[in-house]
Parts: C-alpha cells; sequence; structure tokens
C-alpha cells in the first residue's frame, strides 16, 4: 500500500517539473521575461492638412420676385410650380381692356394726324400752305405717335413675362385676383446652377482661393461624394458670427441623380495642406529643454535610444517631425515618462490612425517587434 502510494507521488511530482519547465520556456521565447511591455507606433507619411465640415442648405445660384407692374385683375395664369421657363415667356396676364380701347382711341387719332400732316406737307412743297400750318400738323403727329407709344406700354404692362431662365419655385396669385402695382407674384429660381453658402472662420478663409475644390456629401445621397468648385468668398465678415461667406458651387456630376435647392450639404475644406508629413502621437514626445524635444526609438534589439527631433505643427494629437527620424523608425507610442535609455522592451501594442485622424492602439498579441 504504501508503495502504490509513493509511486503516485512520484508521479505527481514528475508532471509538475514538467509543466513549470514548459512554461519557462514560453517566457523565455521573444525578448525575455525582463522585457518591459510598452505601445509602438511605426512612422509612415500621414496626411496631417487641416480639414473643417461645415454644412448648409443647397441653393439656387439666383432668385428672383416676379411682381405686378400695374395694379388690376389678374385673368390668366399659365405656369404653376416646378415649370420650367425661358426668358420672355408669358406667365400670367391682367385685365387691360380699358387701356386697349384708350390705344385704339390714340391710333385712330394718329391715323388722322398722320393723314393732315402729309396733306400739308405736300401743299407746303408747292408754297400753297404756310409754314407756321407745317410746323402744328407735325406737331400734332408727334403728339399722336407719343400717345400711342403711352398706351401701348400701359397694355403691354398687362403682361407678366419671365426675365431670366428659371425653375417657378412658388406662385402667390391665382387667376381672379386682384393685384396691386409691385404686388409679388411668382418666385423664379435660376437652378442651372446650385450653390451652399457657408461660413468660415478668418483663419482659415485666408487660406481659400476662388476656384479652389472641395468634397461635398449630400444627406439625401447617403454614401456618394460630390466635387464643389469655390465661385466667390465674401468681401466682409458677418457682424454677428463673425464668419465669413464663401460660396460653393455644386457639380451634379452626370445627371444621374437630381439634386433640388433645400437639401442639406455638407461641405468639407481643406486648409493648411500638408499631405505627405512625418508624424509621431504627441504623446511619444519628450522634452528635455524649453525648445528641445526627443523621443525613444525603439532598435533592432528591442533596447530604447532616445532620438532628438525637430517638430512642427501638433494637429489631432498628432506631432509633425521635421528632423531626427526617417519613415519606417519605430517609437514608443504612448506613455514613455518612465521608460529610459537602453531598457529591454517588447512592442504589445501598435499605436494607428482612427477614421477621425486621432491615434488609437491595437493590441495584435505580439510579445516582440
Amino acid at each position: 500500500m504504501n508503495r502504490t502510494l509513493n509511486l503516485v507521488l512520484a508521479m505527481v511530482l514528475v508532471a509538475g517539473l514538467l509543466q513549470s519547465c514548459s512554461d519557462g520556456s514560453g517566457e523565455s521565447e521573444g525578448s525575455g521575461p525582463s522585457a518591459t511591455p510598452v505601445a509602438g507606433y511605426r512612422l509612415e507619411p500621414m496626411d496631417l492638412s487641416r480639414h473643417i465640415s461645415v454644412s448648409s442648405k443647397i441653393e439656387p445660384v439666383a432668385v428672383s420676385h416676379i411682381s405686378a407692374r400695374m395694379s388690376g385683375l389678374l385673368t390668366e395664369r399659365h405656369v404653376q410650380e416646378g415649370d420650367a421657363v425661358r426668358t420672355g415667356d408669358l406667365l400670367a396676364r391682367l385685365d387691360v381692356e380699358e387701356e386697349t380701347a384708350e390705344l385704339r382711341r390714340a391710333e385712330a387719332l394718329l391715323s388722322h394726324a398722320q393723314a393732315r400732316y402729309q396733306r400739308i406737307r405736300e401743299l407746303r412743297e408747292r408754297d400753297a400752305e404756310s409754314a407756321a400750318a407745317y410746323e402744328e400738323a407735325r406737331t400734332e403727329k408727334q403728339v399722336a405717335q407719343s400717345e400711342v407709344d403711352l398706351w401701348q406700354t400701359r397694355v403691354g404692362l398687362g403682361e407678366v413675362r419671365a426675365h431670366i431662365d428659371g425653375v417657378i419655385t412658388t406662385k402667390f396669385v391665382e387667376s381672379g385676383d386682384a393685384v396691386s402695382s409691385n404686388e409679388r407674384l411668382f418666385r423664379l429660381a435660376d437652378v442651372s446652377t446650385l450653390v451652399a453658402r457657408i461660413g468660415v472662420a478668418e483663419r482659415d478663409v485666408v487660406q481659400l482661393e476662388r476656384g479652389d475644390s472641395v468634397a461635398i456629401r449630400i444627406d439625401a445621397f447617403s454614401g456618394r461624394e460630390f466635387s464643389g468648385t469655390i465661385r466667390r468668398i465674401f468681401p466682409a465678415a458677418e457682424d454677428e458670427s463673425r464668419l465669413i461667406t464663401v460660396e460653393v458651387g455644386i457639380d451634379q456630376g452626370d445627371g444621374n441623380v437630381h439634386i433640388r435647392p433645400g437639401y442639406l450639404a455638407r461641405v468639407r475644406l481643406t486648409t493648411d495642406h500638408r499631405p505627405d508629413v512625418l508624424t509621431v502621437p504627441s504623446e511619444s514626445l519628450l522634452a528635455s529643454g524649453r525648445e528641445e524635444s526627443f523621443v525613444y526609438i525603439i532598435d533592432e534589439n528591442d533596447e530604447l535610444k532616445r532620438r532628438d527631433v525637430e517638430t512642427g505643427i501638433s494637429r489631432r494629437n498628432w506631432t509633425e517631425i521635421t528632423a531626427g527620424l526617417e519613415a519606417g523608425d519605430v517609437v514608443v507610442g504612448a506613455n514613455p515618462t518612465n521608460l529610459q535609455t537602453d531598457l529591454h522592451v517588447r512592442v504589445t501594442r501598435w499605436v494607428g490612425e482612427r477614421e477621425d485622424g486621432m491615434p488609437a492602439t491595437m493590441d495584435n498579441g505580439l510579445t516582440s517587434r
């Protein structure tokens, strides 16, 4: 019995020793059990340009109100909302019966005056009529012609016509309505060019120019991006907001989509262009003096080495490196404060860039670089 018990205990002891050896061999792989875990970052060119996004509704490039040029009864309306019109198209007509009657009377008087003038002019050419009679007849004809011109103008005021190409967006009247002079009848929009007018801060607008290309997303067409061009930059800032209006023309593409005024556009502007610069997470930087910065790089032996660097701008928690590092160098990407030169380390996670441009760490299970 004792012999059997001793055999069992011996087997348990051997199994424990084997397990211990197995665990020890796992730690010895890679950088060894004494290596300090750190987050690493491998330098690659990055776009560190300043991007701003501003929302605005889409508008026609021009909106015009068509008003009545005389008082009267609206007898005809030829258009409604959504109708496309060309310059000179008849939109509506007012009652001009009285003016038309006056025009016919004026035309009759003109005909009489022209006949009298022609007769007296022929007599004057034969010295059979006085110069005074000739001048009187000529003046009478001119007055009659002026009356005809006057009533023709007044009759023409009864016709409401489009003065630009566009689309009727609003009608304010119906046939049979009595309208007064200068009353608005229609709103006409030039939709040949659609624009988004956005407010931009002065520090950003100074880096924009007419003709710059911009990217536009429209909520009505989710996931699709449109191109736009800055058409003009307004000369002064708004009094209250201190923002300067920038007008962006929208390219409607191949015509497979129909962009309508009133849709919401999200305009993405790029200022301070820095498309391919070397950067490190701002958290990687340490300072040894007022204007001296350094980082810890991880060398081929997985040891830390101090590297002095020169920095540029900082944006979105990234800092531009202008000297001291090259693409492909690996630095400690986070929390380097408690580290020191020649420290043996192992990279357990890598710092990357999130979609919003901020640093992000990714645990990839690595035990060494």
